[in-house]
């Protein structure tokens, strides 16, 4: 796993690193418009290097491939590798945020954005490439998995009818909302999943749910 990229400007670093409740409690900048920007780059990248790499591969497929590489939980493990939790800058009422995958995920994403404006696209392009291109030949390696899908097979096959997703809320400024989207069968909730995008929250809601029925999604 690649190491945090050396950074011309240094102030950039530390903003990809300050979590919103840091920010307003020392009245500084946040790094959720930097989420925004890094978010993009690494889905074009991953795009890219699917549709390079497996040029018989169909949309849908590529779709579900590109999913399963950029999602929260990936994201997570590859901030964590990189050592970006123990340098977040969290306030005083949000340490426990340190451990939260989607905190951990943001943190890679808006890292990826500072090192774009920082950089440039191309060594930014080049930085992703190098994280990714290995992780693209293991995940093509395993079956793909689509949690949403796999529950609703369950959910026809046991209990009739489909599970109802409901957005419990949706909060923070516009360009950088969390959502909650909970998911329940015959109106009983098996699980609660959040993210930066509605399918990423319905994603982790079905991950739970899932789990809740011992099944391997």
């Amino acid at each position: 796993m690649m190491s945090i990229p050396d950074f011309k400007n240094k102030r950039l670093l530390q903003q990809a690193l300050t979590h919103r409740s840091y920010a307003r409690e020392n009245g500084t900048d946040d790094n959720e418009r930097l989420e925004f920007l890094g978010d993009s780059i690494i889905e074009f990248v991953v795009r890219d290097l699917l549709f390079e790499q497996y040029p018989t591969m169909d949309e849908g497929e590529m779709s579900k491939r590109c999913d399963q590489l950029v999602d929260q939980g990936q994201l997570a493990a590859i901030a964590v590798a990189m050592g970006l939790p123990e340098r977040l800058r969290l306030g005083h009422g949000a340490q426990h945020e340190r451990s939260n995958a989607s905190v951990q995920s943001d943190a890679f994403e808006a890292l990826i954005g500072a090192y774009r404006l920082d950089a440039g696209i191309q060594a930014t392009y080049a930085y992703v490439q190098a994280i990714f291109g290995p992780l693209v030949n293991q995940v093509m390696a395993l079956p793909p998995t689509d949690p949403v899908s796999t529950l609703q097979e369950f959910v026809q096959a046991h209990f009739g009818g489909l599970p109802e997703y409901r957005e419990l809320s949706a909060a923070g400024p516009d360009n950088a909302k969390v959502f909650e989207i909970g998911v329940y069968i015959n109106g009983q909730g098996y699980g609660v999943g959040q993210g930066r995008r509605k399918k990423d929250a319905r994603k982790q809601a079905a991950l739970e749910a899932l789990r809740h029925f011992n099944l391997s999604p």
